[in-house]
């Protein structure tokens, strides 16, 4: 046990003075100036309008998202329900809606994410004075449109989910999702706890990398384009309330 501790104490060490090497390096190029971004550089391709190729993939992908969600809403209503085998946790029907609540959650945050962001192009400084008027405004409106539908096929999703587990249904009604998720939580067996615990973490695990390197790239960015403190107090202050809200429930549960 001792050994293997100080293995693991020894990795951390190294990895800790290799991070640190890292770092002195990349900010001895910066400083150096041996690094310059190309006066033309442009992070914005575009065609037409300014932003329509970062916004014509966001509406070609949320366009998929709500394919696939239609799609697997029309396939799982047609499955027959079938009996669970010993040791089986669930059937295809099971998988399918789970597929299916996936790819609606997906179009939903894709969706929402480009309606901010058509808002913010359009109403942000020099919007309403840009050329593109009518690129932003047909922008906004069809972002609108597609935030409206992906609302409705996350209703349908949950509608669905609830036609076929009448025991463990969820509520849809606005300002009630705590005391849903208790309930459902409730409801639960040992096993299926198990998984929440497992996935949860995963989540939380990996959401905590994510702003980590979310940190780091901003940081970059400054170092290349200019400084954008914006971003980095953001990513910061989600970790923070992230930390804080894990700490406050183990003190809570412990």
């Amino acid at each position: 046990m001792n050994e293997k501790r100080k293995r693991t104490n020894m990795r951390g060490l190294i990895l800790l003075i290799g991070s640190m090497t890292v770092g002195g390096f990349i900010g001895y190029v910066f400083s150096s100036g041996a690094v310059t971004v190309p006066e033309n550089f442009n992070l914005n391709p575009s065609i037409y309008y300014e932003y329509d190729v970062m916004f014509g993939c966001i509406a070609l992908l949320s366009l998929l998202l709500a394919a696939f969600t239609v799609l697997g809403l029309a396939q799982t209503r047609r499955m027959k329900d079938e009996p669970k085998t010993d040791g089986e946790i669930d059937n295809f029907k099971d998988k399918a809606l789970s597929r299916v609540m996936q790819f609606s959650y997906y179009t939903m945050i894709i969706t929402l994410s480009w309606l901010l962001m058509s808002f913010a192009h359009a109403l942000g400084p020099g919007g309403k004075e840009s050329e593109d008027a009518a690129f932003m405004l047909a922008n906004m409106i069809t972002a609108l449109v597609f935030m409206l539908f992906s609302f409705y096929l996350l209703n349908r999703t949950f509608a669905l989910y609830n036609k076929n587990y009448p025991d463990r249904q969820l509520d849809l009604s606005l300002g009630n999702s705590q005391n849903a998720q208790r309930e459902l939580f409730a409801k639960m067996d040992e096993g299926e706890r198990w998984i929440v615990y497992r996935s949860s973490y995963s989540s939380y695990k990996a959401t905590t990398v994510c702003l980590v390197i979310g940190m780091l790239f901003f940081a970059l960015y400054s170092l290349l384009f200019g400084f954008v403190p914006m971003p980095l107090i953001v990513l910061a202050l989600i970790l923070l309330i992230q930390q804080t809200v894990y700490y406050r429930e183990v003190r809570k549960y412990s």
